[in-house]
């Protein structure tokens, strides 16, 4: 059983489009803030300063939904933006979403043996090359390989990359992280951005993409 797309259109609405009022939803439209790692389950961790932007979205349609058009972070800070959360409110207020820069993603399941031995993530026609950033993330009803962490940022290494499989390290082109049991999870290919002190920082329309499965 799973909740119905009415239900889930709904569900979006109230969250980015102010479509109801109390019980603690938004009565305005949210406000972006950008980060330099993981920002965690609170959006408290690895924040860039910089003043919130209000992010205006559509209606969503068939269980998602996306920002309507560019959002401009002005006056950044010497950053490097891998990741963003949208808030309740222009200054502290509550996290309701976050999510990473990726646009590519896909499994990843280590065996119990080989794979387990030599380090190999198994995705087939991954596409990923040397020194691609990945962060890797749990799925429903699944577990990580034992020894990756979920939200790291990871680097794609030259060893052991095949079609099918990579390893990855902590540090460009460092030892292979050790994984030491089977587990079944989702990669997302991270690209990084930077900027430069007084650069504004352009969040393209359709990049925030909100979604409920």
């Amino acid at each position: 059983m799973s909740i119905s797309d009415y239900a889930e259109n709904k569900l979006l609405d109230a969250v980015v489009n102010a479509t109801t009022t109390g019980g603690g939803l938004p009565t305005a439209d949210p406000w972006i803030q950008l980060y330099s790692a993981d920002p965690g389950e609170t959006g408290a961790s690895n924040q860039i300063s910089h003043t919130r932007i209000q992010v205006a979205f559509p209606s969503a349609a068939s269980g998602t939904v996306a920002n309507s058009s560019n959002v401009d972070v002005t006056s950044m800070p010497a950053a490097t933006v891998v990741a963003w959360a949208l808030f309740d409110a222009v200054t502290t207020g509550n996290c309701l979403w976050t999510g990473w820069f990726s646009t590519v993603a896909g499994t990843a399941q280590v065996d119990a043996g080989t794979d387990v031995t030599n380090n190999d993530i198994e995705s087939s026609a991954h596409g990923l090359t040397t020194d691609d950033r990945v962060v890797f993330e749990v799925l429903e009803a699944f577990t990580l390989p034992a020894g990756l962490t979920a939200g790291t940022l990871y680097f794609v290494l030259a060893t052991g990359l095949a079609t099918d499989s990579f390893r990855v390290s902590t540090t460009s082109g460092g030892s292979a992280v050790d994984i030491t049991a089977g587990g079944q999870g989702m990669w997302r290919k991270v690209v990084p951005k930077t900027t430069n002190s007084g650069d504004t920082f352009r969040v393209s329309a359709s990049a925030l993409n909100l979604f409920i499965d």
